[in-house]
C-alpha cells in the first residue's frame, strides 16, 4: 500500500516538520521555496505536485478555491498551518466532502491577544515617540501628551477568540470595553462588554481594535466614511486583516491627522510593497507597523507545529482533526474517504 502523500509549500514549515511528517511514514512533496513563491501562487504550475496529494497544507498565498479542490481527486483534506483559512473555499471543500482543518491553538490566539493590548498601551503611552526622544538624544519634553487606558473607551470590532482573550487580559484595566459583532448576541459575549452598533462604537471609543475575518462583509469595513467617525484622538489598530481597512483613506487621516494614530500588524498586500504610502509611517511617533508576526513567538510556533502533526495524524486515521474548521462535513468525509480508500 502506497503512503499517503502531504503537500506542503516550500520551507513553510521546515525541514524538521517534514522530517517528523515523514518519519510517520508518510510521503512529503515540497512545492519551491517560501522566499521564491509570490505573494499569490499560480496553483496551475503546481497541479501537477498537487494532484499527488492526500492531504494539502497550503501558504496563505496559494488560493484553494473550488476548481482547484475539484482539480484533486485524491484530497482528503487541506490543513491550514495557522488559523486563518480566507484562501480556502471552506464552503466547497464542505460540498465536495474534503475537511479543512486548522492550527487554532491556545498560545496562537492568546498570542495575538496579548499583543493587541501591548499595541494598546504603546499608543496610549507614546512609546514610538520616548523612543525617538532616546535615540536622538533629545531632552526631556516640558509636556507630554501620554494617556491611560485606564478610563478609555475600547471598542472591539470582532469578538471572536482573539478579541475575547483581549477583553480577559483587560480586566482590571478600568476600561469601558464595547463591541460591534452581527454574530454574537449580547448574552454570548464576555461579560464587561457592551454590544453597540458599529458607527456607534467609531464614534465613542478612544482605541478601534479590528478582530474580523477576511470576507465579502468585512472587504474595506473600515473606510473614509467610518474614519471620519472616530475621534481626532482616537487609535485605530488591526491585528487581524489588512483588507478590512481602505489603506489610502488610513493614510489620508493619518497625515492629516484626522485620528490621534494607529497600530498595524497586517495590510492588504503582503509583505507591505516598498512603494506602499504606509510605509511613510515607518518610524513616526503616532504609528506602529509589524509585518504580521507581532503575535509570533516561541510558544506559537511550536504549538503550531504540533498542531499540524496530530491533525495529520488524525486525518490519516480517518479521524477528526484536532481542530477541525468544517465539523459539519464530517459525515460526507468520512464517505469521501472510505471511497478513496
Amino acid at each position: 500500500m502506497n503512503p499517503p502523500v502531504i503537500f506542503i509549500p516550500g520551507d513553510w514549515l521546515g525541514d524538521t516538520m517534514a522530517e517528523a511528517l515523514s518519519g510517520q511514514g508518510n510521503q512529503i512533496v515540497r512545492g519551491p521555496a517560501a522566499d521564491e513563491v509570490p505573494p499569490h501562487v499560480d496553483a496551475t504550475a503546481l497541479l501537477p505536485l498537487l494532484q499527488r496529494a492526500d492531504v494539502l497544507v497550503p501558504t496563505p498565498g496559494l488560493r484553494v478555491d473550488r476548481a482547484l479542490l475539484q482539480a484533486l481527486p485524491r484530497l482528503r483534506a487541506v490543513v491550514a498551518p495557522a488559523i486563518g483559512v480566507e484562501n480556502i473555499d471552506v464552503a466547497a471543500a464542505t460540498e465536495l466532502g474534503i475537511l479543512v482543518a486548522h492550527g487554532a491553538t491556545p498560545e496562537n490566539f492568546l498570542g495575538m491577544a496579548e499583543s493587541t493590548v501591548m499595541l494598546i498601551a504603546a499608543l496610549a503611552m507614546q512609546l514610538p515617540y520616548k523612543q525617538r526622544l532616546l535615540a536622538e538624544n533629545a531632552p526631556r519634553p516640558r509636556e507630554l501628551f501620554s494617556r491611560s487606558v485606564r478610563g478609555s473607551t475600547i471598542g472591539f470590532v470582532g469578538m471572536g477568540r482573539i478579541a475575547r482573550g483581549v477583553v480577559e487580559r483587560l480586566r482590571g484595566w478600568e476600561a469601558q470595553l464595547l463591541y460591534f459583532d452581527p454574530y454574537v448576541a449580547q448574552e454570548q459575549a464576555p461579560a464587561g462588554t457592551t454590544r453597540v452598533p458599529l458607527d456607534a462604537l467609531l464614534q465613542r471609543a478612544d482605541f478601534v481594535s479590528l478582530h474580523v475575518t477576511l470576507t465579502a462583509e468585512t472587504q474595506g469595513l473600515i473606510g473614509a466614511r467610518e474614519l471620519s467617525l472616530m475621534k481626532t484622538t482616537a487609535y485605530l489598530v488591526n491585528t487581524s486583516r489588512g483588507a478590512a481597512i481602505d489603506e489610502a483613506a488610513l493614510c489620508r487621516a493619518l497625515q492629516e491627522r484626522r485620528i490621534a494614530g494607529a497600530a498595524l500588524d497586517t495590510f492588504a498586500h503582503e509583505p507591505l510593497p516598498p512603494d506602499s504610502p504606509l510605509r511613510a509611517f515607518v518610524g513616526s511617533d503616532h504609528v506602529i507597523l509589524t509585518p504580521h508576526i507581532i503575535g509570533q513567538g516561541r510558544e506559537a510556533m511550536d504549538s503550531l507545529r504540533t498542531a499540524i502533526a496530530e491533525n495529520m495524524r488524525r486525518i490519516l486515521r480517518g479521524e477528526p482533526a484536532l481542530y477541525t474548521k468544517n465539523p459539519e462535513v464530517l459525515a460526507r468525509w468520512q464517505e469521501r474517504v472510505a471511497r478513496l480508500a
